[in-house]
């Protein structure tokens, strides 16, 4: 029984296997009934999660984005929600220790609550300045963590993809979410050096909002103004343009930002400005194929940097055209470019 909730939880990521389920009345009445009286919690879990999915997720949602449009001062409650997978617990344990002893308020389910796990999982992402997606092939495969980050994403919050395990790679619905986001890869990096990293990270986005707005009041924050060492150069400096090969998949990270500067498309730079060619082509196909999910990705990446900008349909329409040319031809590829660019890029 618990297997074949936990399949019909995954199903609702689908909106017709929702809207099926959604006018099943007594799927729902027995939904309800297992969440005040079973005496199984992990029944109890993921019953209520279903009930979320279909009763209270979207109008969670269209409230938050309508309280979003009155007002962009809040005062969160949290600065961090930690959304994590039980199987990475002890590096995610690791990481919120480390992040409460700098002073940072973090919200971390290290008791897989049960009963009313959804409210108090969207609760805290409503309540949180950003929401740290701990990725690796557990957290992918869950239901519960697909659920978290899906509301956390729907409600434009400010995702920061951690890597969990050694050389892993978000695909499927994972990737799309942290598509344009640059990972944070403990293992790969280390402990200390990826915690730093992590804190850089946090810092350069609340100085871009409180330089970006002075209407908005300042967050309070663990770390001190002197400990900033920011990594990332802005988008104003270092702007000369560099003759890129025609092939994408040759080209540096040094090339891509002279490609968006050349195409006039400057606004993309803190979405795509730290890619190499091979993880901006990567990022065309994921574009191609899902292609309003991607564009509204970028649009919260953009204001998300800055928030008095806005990605528009045309900017984005010309970035696709723009990349096509230097796009590979593939065989049986439902989306060939056909350039001379291109067919170069092939032969080579």
């Amino acid at each position: 029984r618990l297997s074949s909730l936990e399949i019909l939880l995954a199903l609702t990521f689908n909106d017709d296997a929702a809207g099926q389920l959604k006018d099943n009345s007594q799927f729902i009445s027995n939904l309800k009934m297992l969440v005040t009286s079973s005496t199984n919690r992990h029944l109890q879990r993921v019953a209520g999660n279903l009930l979320w999915k279909l009763e209270k997720e979207e109008t969670t949602i269209a409230k938050s984005h309508e309280t979003s449009t009155i007002s962009d001062i809040t005062l969160e409650k949290y600065d961090i929600m930690l959304s994590y997978s039980h199987s990475d617990k002890d590096l995610c344990y690791r990481i919120h220790d480390c992040l409460v002893k700098d002073n940072f308020r973090v919200w971390i389910d290290r008791d897989q609550m049960h009963g009313q796990t959804m409210v108090a999982m969207a609760t805290a992402i409503e309540n949180s300045d950003f929401v740290f997606l701990c990725m690796s092939e557990a957290y992918k495969q869950s239901a519960y963590c697909q659920s978290e980050a899906h509301y956390a994403f729907e409600r434009q919050c400010y995702l920061v993809p951690l890597v969990m395990k050694s050389g892993y790679r978000p695909d499927g619905w994972l990737g799309i979410i942290a598509s344009g986001k640059i990972y944070i890869d403990f293992p790969k990096l280390g402990f200390d050096v990826a915690y730093e990293k992590l804190k850089n990270e946090i810092i350069r986005y609340r100085t871009n909002q409180t330089q970006s707005t002075s209407t908005k009041k300042s967050r309070r924050h663990g770390l001190a103004p002197k400990t900033i060492n920011l990594s990332v150069k802005s988008d104003e400096q270092n702007l000369s343009v560099e003759e890129y090969p025609h092939c994408i998949n040759q080209w540096t990270t040094t090339h891509v930002r002279s490609f968006l500067i050349n195409e006039k498309l400057e606004s993309l730079l803190p979405v795509l400005g730290n890619m190499n060619g091979r993880l901006l082509h990567e990022t065309y196909k994921r574009c191609k194929a899902h292609w309003d999910l991607m564009f509204q990705t970028f649009k919260a990446e953009v204001a998300a940097d800055n928030p008095e900008k806005l990605l528009t349909v045309d900017t984005y329409i010309r970035f696709l055209d723009a990349i096509e040319k230097y796009i590979p031809i593939v065989p049986n590829d439902s989306f060939k470019p056909s350039t001379s660019a291109s067919m170069f890029c092939t032969l080579i």
